[in-house]
């Protein structure tokens, strides 16, 4: 565990930099938040208020509402560094093809200018946040790392294109970075427009929901607990610069099979509707994870079942908060 270190953490008020910053948050590290706040999606005020309200800024933590791409952020630094993840993105596979200019603009200039700071520190070790996109359509399963890599949505060349760079500033620069290619996580505060929260927020409403394609699709949900595991090993792992993991379950289940489960947990009736498959969804996300778990003593804890219901009762809390406030 990471502990009484000064860490840096872009995406702060994210999904996942979220839980990574409460956790850390729990064992006496100063974090150094980074966040631009964008429109994308609301929430993010609602997720950095939830995880410092017990912690006092400047001696637990500093927050800055600032955008990656401007570097006069990192003039504002002004600590020695011990871990940075990089977590900041636009996220959105559909999203980013109808704007693959913002997507290249925000996401591979934010990590270059993460990774040119870095080269004036002593930090012990950069985590680049990947995902499972950049393998597009696999040609076998379960995925490994040396799976040729084949994306086909702006946002994943736009990872693949920073874990390219990743490995030129390891190799040519002697910077320790270490990148996770993420699949398909969930779990509580995840993006309103991730399948989950949607299915859920819609059988909250007795909505219909809508599956594109015939459900057939399989997918390899990963419970945040578990990448947030990941992400602390891999800072922790002596042998992981210079590396790329698979962080996943590694257990995939189709749609169809999502949905059921989630209709038994809710208890709503069944309302769904079929569309047609969207532009840049692949037909399969299966990890194989066996170099993390080698490597990184990486193990995921939280199956489907499991997980399905902490992310039903946080939803439901949490739309009882949003009818309070």
């Amino acid at each position: 565990m990471i502990e009484n270190k000064v860490v840096l953490i872009t995406g702060a008020a994210g999904f996942i930099g979220s839980h990574l910053t409460e956790e850390l948050l729990k064992h006496d590290n100063y974090l150094i938040l980074i966040d631009n706040f964008n429109e994308y999606y609301e929430g993010k005020d609602y997720n950095i208020r939830e995880i410092t309200k017990n912690y006092q800024e400047n001696k637990n933590f500093k927050l800055f509402k600032e955008d990656l791409t401007n570097k006069t952020v990192f003039k504002k630094i002004n600590h020695s560094l011990d871990y940075i993840f990089h977590l900041a993105a636009q996220a959105g596979v559909r999203y980013s093809i109808a704007h693959a200019t913002e997507i290249t603009h925000n996401n591979i200039e934010s990590t270059l200018n993460i990774f040119e700071f870095a080269l004036n520190t002593n930090v012990e070790k950069i985590i680049y946040a990947s995902s499972s996109s950049v393998y597009g359509n696999p040609i076998y399963t379960p995925v490994d790392e040396n799976h040729p890599k084949n994306p086909i949505s702006p946002y994943a060349i736009s990872k693949y294109c920073g874990e390219i760079y990743a490995d030129y500033y390891y190799r040519e620069k002697g910077l320790p970075i270490t990148s996770l290619r993420f699949y398909t996580v969930y779990g509580p505060r995840g993006r309103p427009d991730m399948a989950i929260r949607k299915f859920f927020n819609a059988m909250f409403k007795n909505e219909a929901i809508t599956i594109y394609g015939d459900g057939t699709q399989l997918r390899d949900f990963t419970y945040i607990s578990d990448i947030i595991n990941g992400l602390i090993l891999a800072a922790e792992s002596k042998r992981s610069s210079g590396e790329v993991f698979n962080l996943g379950c590694s257990n995939p289940i189709s749609i169809n099979d999502l949905v059921e489960k989630m209709y038994a947990i809710s208890k709503t009736p069944k309302k769904f509707t079929h569309a047609e498959k969207q532009e840049g969804d692949v037909n399969i996300t299966h990890s194989d994870i066996l170099k993390a778990k080698k490597i990184l003593g990486y193990f995921p804890k939280v199956n489907i079942d499991e997980g399905l219901k902490y992310q039903w009762e946080w939803q439901r809390k949490y739309l009882q908060f949003l009818k309070k406030a």
